[in-house]
C-alpha cells in the first residue's frame, strides 16, 4: 500500500512541476542557467586549485629526466613538477629560505621512514648500477660491483653508508630497528670496504679516484661528488637541525659533540656547490630517487616494503640548488633561445631493463 502511495505522490509532484514550467518557462531557464553557472565556477576553481589533478594526472610519469646547464655549469630553471597538481607546485616562484621552507614541508608530507634494519633490502634494489643492465649494486665513492643480495658477513660483504655521516646526525648510533635520520634511505648508499676509509672525515676538494685527504678530509671522486653534494643538500632541507657550512673546525672529528645536535654539520657547503655543478645529475641517481619514491622492494621473505614515499628535490630540479645558496634569482636561470646544448636521459630506452625494479 505505501509502495502505490509513494508512486502515486511522486507522478503528482512532477505534474505540478510540468504545470509550474508551461506556466512560468522564463523563470525556470533563467533558474537552470544561474545552477550551471555555479557548477561551472565550482569546476574551474576546483582545477585551479588541483582538486582534480589526482583524477587525470599520474605524478609518477613526471619526466625528470631532462635537464640544461650553461658553459658556467648553471641549471637552467624549468616548469617541470611545478605544474598544479604535481609534485613541487607550492614550491613554484619561490626562492632562499622561502623556498627551502616550502620543500621541507613538500618532502615531509606522505613521508613513510623505513628501518635502517629494511634499508639494506632496499638499497639491493634502489642502488642498482645501469652501466651492466642493472645486474648489481653500484658502491658509492669506487664503483665496486657488489651483489644484489644484501650480505652482511663474509665473502662479498656490504655495508649501508652514510653520507652525512652517522656521527654528525644529531643522534646515536643507529640500529636495524631504528627510524629517524640515520635510517633515510636518500642519506643511504651501498658500499663495500671504502667505507672504512671514509669514516667520518669530511668532504674535501681533490680529483680522479676517492682518497683521503689530509688526516680529516675525504674527496668522494670525480665520479661521485654531484652525488654526495645533492645527498648532503637533501638532508639540510629534510631535518631542520642539520646544518651546511664552511666552518672546518665544525667538521672535524670532536667525541664532545659526536652523536649530538652539536655536532650536526656538513660540508664545505661553497665545495659541494661547485661539484654539482661539475658533477651533473646523472641517470643513476634519477632512477635510484625514482625508486626510494615508489619502488617495490622486498625483504627476504618476499614482503613488499613500503615505499620512504619522499623524493631528493636537488636530483629532480637541480636548479633549485642556486635560488637557495647562490642568491640568484628564476629570472637569471631562465635559458636564452640561442643555447641549444642539453643532457637528456631517455627513460624510454631504460625502462625495458628496469621493469622489475619498478612498482
Amino acid at each position: 500500500m505505501s509502495k502505490k502511495i509513494s508512486k502515486k505522490t511522486k507522478n503528482k509532484a512532477k505534474k505540478e512541476i510540468k504545470k509550474t514550467f508551461r506556466k512560468r518557462p522564463v523563470l525556470f531557464t533563467f533558474l537552470l542557467l544561474i545552477l550551471i553557472t555555479i557548477a561551472a565556477v565550482f569546476i574551474y576553481f576546483a582545477y585551479t586549485e588541483g582538486y582534480f589533478d589526482n583524477l587525470f594526472n599520474n605524478e609518477t610519469n613526471t619526466d625528470y629526466s631532462y635537464f640544461e646547464q650553461d658553459e658556467n655549469g648553471f641549471y637552467y630553471y624549468t616548469d617541470t613538477g611545478f605544474n598544479s597538481g604535481q609534485y613541487y607546485y607550492t614550491a613554484k616562484d619561490l626562492t632562499g629560505d622561502d623556498l627551502v621552507n616550502e620543500l621541507h614541508l613538500i618532502i615531509n608530507e606522505n613521508f613513510n621512514p623505513v628501518s635502517y634494519g629494511d634499508a639494506r633490502y632496499i638499497l639491493s634494489y634502489s642502488d642498482r648500477n645501469p652501466n651492466d643492465n642493472f645486474e648489481s649494486v653500484r658502491g658509492i665513492y669506487d664503483n665496486d660491483s657488489i651483489s644484489t643480495t644484501w650480505i652482511g658477513q663474509g665473502e662479498g660483504r656490504w655495508q649501508r653508508e652514510h653520507v652525512w655521516p652517522n656521527s654528525k646526525l644529531g643522534t646515536g648510533r643507529v640500529n636495524n630497528s631504528s627510524k629517524n635520520q640515520g635510517s633515510d634511505l636518500h642519506n643511504l648508499r651501498a658500499i663495500t670496504g671504502i667505507n672504512q676509509t671514509r669514516s667520518n672525515r669530511y668532504f674535501s676538494d681533490g680529483s680522479g679516484k676517492a682518497v683521503t685527504v689530509g688526516t680529516q678530509g675525504f674527496y668522494p671522486g670525480d665520479e661521485h661528488k654531484g652525488d654526495v653534494a645533492r645527498i648532503l643538500f637533501y638532508m639540510f632541507v629534510m631535518y631542520d637541525f642539520l646544518e651546511l657550512t664552511d666552518d672546518i673546525s665544525l667538521l672535524e672529528n670532536d667525541s664532545k659533540t659526536n652523536y649530538t645536535v652539536d655536532g650536526a654539520y656538513q660540508g664545505l657547503l661553497s665545495l659541494l656547490i661547485d661539484w654539482h655543478k661539475e658533477d651533473p645529475v646523472d641517470e643513476f641517481e634519477i632512477k635510484r630517487n625514482d625508486f626510494i619514491y615508489n619502488g617495490d622492494a622486498k625483504n627476504p621473505n618476499g614482503k613488499s616494503i613500503t615505499p620512504q614515499g619522499n623524493r631528493n628535490p636537488f636530483i629532480d630540479k637541480p636548479e633549485l640548488v642556486h635560488l637557495i645558496w647562490e642568491d640568484m634569482t628564476i629570472d637569471e636561470l631562465i635559458k636564452p633561445e640561442e643555447i641549444t646544448t642539453i643532457n637528456y636521459y631517455n627513460n624510454q630506452i631504460l625502462i625495458k631493463n628496469y621493469n622489475f625494479l619498478i612498482n
